[in-house]
């Protein structure tokens, strides 16, 4: 049975047992560190003014200094943070807390979930951010507690819209009684609210002590060459390959320094993190599954990959080859046709480049081409999401073939790896595909790569390639 559930707010206890930071001073009010000390005020002797509204969303923000969302994660209680940031740069949301929670177990509670998101925002300008499993299922194994689809609208969010940044708060209460606990607490989380300021500290006491590769290289060609014997009989035209490789280290990491690092390296990406309790998804994906304004959707055709050169000589030649390289024109194909069909019966007019482009990484290259086109009436975020997701990027072609293959053939459980991220605002939304990710427990970090195999993959190019997709991430590690 398909349902979606939602959650009461939930700001972590920390917030309202002593967090350092701010302290509460004789007129009710809190002293808090600048630069966030005017706008946490103007909060606070606004709040308190808030009547309860049944099931109504209330929402308030102002204004404040430019404010690093990375170290102010960093420096906020553990347990219930979350960020997106779009890969133009030019707009992020960081939260701290959770005013509401909308989960979903199944994929075909999808819809549910992605309609009440919409309804309980109702135009206020503020976002929900989460997303979807790989196979529309609830996590198990080191995925426990991550269901099939997970989307949380902050207690408290730092946002960033063309150059302005604001500090704002959400609640949504269904009874006076419930109003009044999380009104309470959420004046307490303010007056707690604390920014990090300083750089990277203590850094180099993180190191990794063991490595365990699940895959290594013959299972990985023995995969190759069973995916490649189903490619040969038919229907299956490609079929993607994930790998897991599981890091232990001596300490848990700062995790938002961390993603900060790994985004600086990696321009042009999207960035997210979404935590769950001592869980922690996070990633900076170069691949939008979708992006919907009104009756504009926005999507593309990434695939095909090459590492990047040592010196601006190589990278040309390996770019070249990129564009030439029938195996690697073949796969890209694959994923254009595919999304172009895809979406046909949501649109009524297509538009893009006819020249492929280049996207380029600190650690690889892919072949890019951008899509636009026009939605007609009525079109849902939940149709382009069944249209779209999983894509042959990092499942396959056909999709249901191919995702039967993977699930008989991997070991490990992909979880929201190679799922959906992203947020969903008022008549607005933007989604992911969650690749180029890690997931954080504790003291290890589990990270993992795909590669795509069709007619002519060579499985030490393959490896290659998974190998290559994981460095970036490691490189943060060790630098």
């Amino acid at each position: 049975m398909s349902s979606v559930s939602q959650s009461p707010v939930s700001l972590d206890q920390s917030l309202s047992a002593g967090t350092p930071g701010a302290v509460r001073d004789a007129g009710g009010g809190c002293r808090d560190t600048p630069p966030l000390h005017g706008a946490v005020e103007t909060l606070l002797s606004r709040i308190k003014n808030w009547s309860f509204r049944s099931d109504h969303l209330l929402h308030l923000s102002v204004p404040v200094p430019r404010t690093n969302p990375f170290r102010w994660l960093q420096g906020a209680p553990a347990g219930e943070r979350s960020l997106w940031q779009n890969r133009e740069g030019d707009e992020s949301i960081a939260g701290v807390g959770i005013a509401v929670e909308l989960s979903a177990q199944d994929s075909a509670a999808y819809p549910d979930l992605l309609r009440r998101a919409h309804d309980i925002l109702d135009g206020q300008a503020t976002a929900f951010i989460g997303g979807f499993s790989f196979a529309g299922l609830p996590g198990r194994d080191d995925w426990e507690g991550f269901p099939a689809a997970r989307f949380v609208l902050p207690a408290i969010e730092l946002r960033r819209q063309a150059g302005q940044y604001r500090l704002g708060v959400n609640l949504l209460a269904g009874s006076r009684r419930d109003f009044m606990t999380r009104k309470t607490r959420l004046i307490a989380a303010l007056c707690r609210l604390r920014q990090t300021v300083t750089d990277d500290p203590s850094r180099a006491s993180v190191h990794i002590t063991r490595r365990v590769d699940h895959m290594d290289f013959d299972t990985c060609s023995r995969h190759i060459g069973n995916i490649l014997t189903h490619i040969s009989q038919g229907p299956i035209r490609k079929v993607v390959l994930a790998r897991r490789v599981d890091l232990q280290l001596n300490e848990p990491l700062p995790a938002f320094l961390t993603l900060e690092r790994w985004h600086r390296s990696n321009q042009g990406s999207f960035c997210f993190a979404i935590e769950n309790g001592e869980r922690l998804f996070m990633g900076c994906p170069p691949e939008r599954l979708f992006s919907r304004s009104g009756h504009h959707v926005f999507t593309e055709s990434l695939a095909g990959t090459v590492r990047r050169g040592a010196t601006a000589q190589e990278d040309a030649s390996l770019e070249h080859m990129l564009l030439q390289d029938p195996k690697l024109i073949h796969e890209h194909e694959l994923v254009t046709r595919y999304v172009r069909e895809q979406i046909a019966p949501w649109i009524t007019r297509i538009e893009g480049p006819a020249q492929v482009g280049i996207f380029k990484q600190d650690r690889i290259q892919h072949r890019y081409l951008p899509i636009h086109a026009t939605l007609r009436d009525g079109v849902r975020d939940d149709q382009l999401l069944a249209a779209l997701h999983p894509t042959p990027a990092v499942c396959g072609f056909p999709r249901g073939e191919a995702r039967d293959l993977i699930n008989r053939q991997e070991t490990a459980h992909r979880g929201w790896y190679s799922g959906v991220i992203g947020m969903i605002c008022p008549q607005r939304s933007e989604f992911a595909v969650a690749i180029r990710s890690t997931l954080l427990h504790r003291n290890q970090a589990l990270c993992y790569s795909g590669v795509g195999i069709v007619e002519g993959s060579d499985p030490e190019e393959e490896w290659n390639e998974l190998e290559a997709k994981i460095e970036s991430f490691l490189a943060v590690l060790e630098s």
